[in-house]
């Protein structure tokens, strides 16, 4: 089949990515009023909200993006043509450049069986530095996951959900119905997820 590529625009309106981020960069700072048993007796610095009892929390956005490449990592441009039969590698990854983690990532990625075929045994994670290109994902030191829900250290997994006779839902973290072990970024990271598909 010629141009099946050209169905990855859609496709990325599919994925789900929830993590502890806003849609950009916010700081808010927060305050506690009040002293203990409701005295103004100093704790919060004359009960003003002035005191240390204040916190600002920091918020960064982050992006979900998906590629897909050929065999040897090269990646393929937005509707490039591919052929029934060619093997491809889907690659997602999140970038945390911000200085702390984002805990409990979660990605759904439902693929589609009339175009791609899940090969078994494909899916692998990997974590490089915050802000690195292409060719430092595809370098990355890629661990393999089990395509079911696995061990304790199995972050994602595949599964069939009807239909074709194949694996089509990824599912990246403690996703509900599809729950995998908790998945965090670390500080000035970048978390990757790729598997491999045949071209229907």
């Amino acid at each position: 089949m010629t141009g099946a590529l050209r169905y990855l625009r859609s496709a990325v309106v599919g994925l789900l990515l929830i993590a502890a981020a806003a849609p950009s960069a916010v700081a808010a700072t927060n305050a506690a009023t009040g002293g203990i048993g409701g005295i103004d007796n100093g704790t919060l610095h004359g009960g003003d909200g002035t005191g240390p009892a204040q916190i600002t929390l920091n918020v960064t956005g982050l992006a979900l993006v998906k590629q897909a490449r050929d065999v040897a990592g090269n990646l393929l441009p937005e509707n490039a043509n591919v052929v029934s039969g060619q093997e491809i590698y889907f690659v997602l990854f999140v970038d945390n450049p911000s200085p702390y983690s984002a805990d409990d990532l979660r990605i759904t990625d439902q693929l589609n069986e009339t175009e791609f075929t899940y090969l078994a045994g494909s899916l692998e994670l990997t974590v490089v530095p915050a802000g690195s290109g292409d060719g430092a994902i595809w370098s990355g030191t890629w661990n393999s996951l089990s395509d079911t829900q696995g061990g304790p250290d199995d972050g994602a997994s595949i599964l069939d959900t009807g239909g074709p006779v194949d694996r089509d839902r990824l599912t990246v973290g403690a996703v509900p119905g599809q729950t995998n072990q908790a998945v965090d970024i670390p500080a000035d990271s970048l978390l990757a997820v790729r598997f491999r598909v045949r071209v229907n």
